[in-house]
């Protein structure tokens, strides 16, 4: 037995309705911003944290995303440790919206050839 339909949107439940496309993406872009993650960060080596302290940040860290030239993940006291990978971009449009990215270090390694930062990251919204 094959399966029937179209191929098209329209196939699907509550396409039908006037607007449809733009509340499947409202409703997907919240539930995107809503999601907590794990992100391996980029260049640790070349991060605030590392040139000051001459060492990565030991796991248990707690880290936030910040919005400058990229998304970083940075110190309580604003250093930052790495980047965030590009794919991860879309966040800057979830902090405009008031959401807000918290975190812990969970492994660190050193290298060689470079260093793994990983972080697991939790949602919130600002009061």
């Amino acid at each position: 037995m094959g399966s029937t339909g179209s191929g098209r949107i329209s196939d699907y439940p509550g396409s039908s309705s006037s607007g449809a496309a733009a509340d499947i993406h409202e409703h997907a872009t919240q539930d995107r911003c809503a999601r907590a993650f794990n992100v391996r960060l980029e260049d640790a080596e070349h991060s605030e944290y590392y040139q000051k302290h001459g060492a990565f940040p030991p796991v248990g860290t707690q880290v936030q995303v910040a919005h400058r030239k990229r998304l970083v993940a940075q110190t309580t006291d604003g250093e930052s440790i790495g980047n965030l990978p590009t794919s991860f971009n879309y966040l800057a449009s979830c902090m405009k919206d008031g959401w807000v990215y918290v975190g812990v270090v969970q492994h660190v390694t050193s290298g060689p050839p470079v260093a793994i930062i990983s972080v697991d990251f939790a949602p919130t919204t600002q009061p």
